[in-house]
């Protein structure tokens, strides 16, 4: 039975109800969205669990979006941390976890790997953006929505989602199809993105507009 760690609550994606009021007044537009898969690698899906973060709901979350997205002709991109990253250890002095040397502890959960036809970016820093290409690679398949779920919600998430809407995109995070060690976390992410930079979605929602109807069993 897994049990949490010490200090850290057991908690549950957040109910629909409960998000924060939308202040963009975008609406997904299925030919212009990509979804952006942040960090859903086999050690920090591990973390969460030991933190009794709702893992399994986050994996069940991204599959059925990676499914819909996939059917409906949308482009589905990876971000996975790599041996490289950070070399000089600033990520670990702020809290991010570190990296076993076993490359299996980098691999992509095996529910939610990517598949022909999805692109894997290495991530170098905690903005998806930062040196990997991603910026052109959403302008050379005509996209500037990027739908953003994985991990860690305080750090990837939101500082993507930043990083999104300064380059001039809409940038949209799925609340519950993104996760932190602390519900706290979570929350802060989603409600700031929501207040400054950001449109805040839930996976019933944004499977319904990508057109996944049996992908969206997964979630439910």
């Amino acid at each position: 039975m897994h049990m949490s760690s010490p200090g850290m609550a057991p908690y549950v994606m957040p109910d629909p109800a409960t998000l924060p009021p939308d202040r963009s007044g975008w609406a997904i537009d299925p030919r212009r969205a990509a979804l952006l898969v942040l960090n859903v690698q086999n050690h920090l899906l591990h973390v969460l669990r030991e933190s009794s973060a709702p893992a399994n709901q986050l994996v069940a979350g991204v599959g059925a979006l990676t499914e819909s997205a996939r059917a409906a002709g949308i482009p589905v991109l990876y971000t996975v941390a790599t041996a490289e990253r950070e070399p000089t250890g600033r990520g670990v002095a702020f809290g991010h976890p570190r990296f076993p040397g076993d490359d299996d502890s980098r691999a992509v959960v095996d529910a939610i790997r990517p598949q022909v036809g999805d692109s894997v970016l290495a991530a170098k820093r905690f903005s998806a953006f930062a040196g990997t290409g991603l910026r052109r690679h959403l302008a050379e398949v005509g996209r500037d929505q990027p739908v953003i779920v994985g991990v860690f919600a305080r750090t990837q998430v939101l500082l993507t989602a930043a990083d999104a809407w300064m380059q001039y995109m809409e940038p949209f995070v799925v609340a519950d199809a993104v996760a932190d060690r602390a519900r706290d976390d979570q929350q802060m992410a989603v409600d700031w993105i929501a207040a400054t930079c950001g449109a805040v979605r839930t996976v019933r929602g944004v499977a319904d507009v990508f057109g996944g109807p049996d992908s969206l069993a997964r979630a439910t």
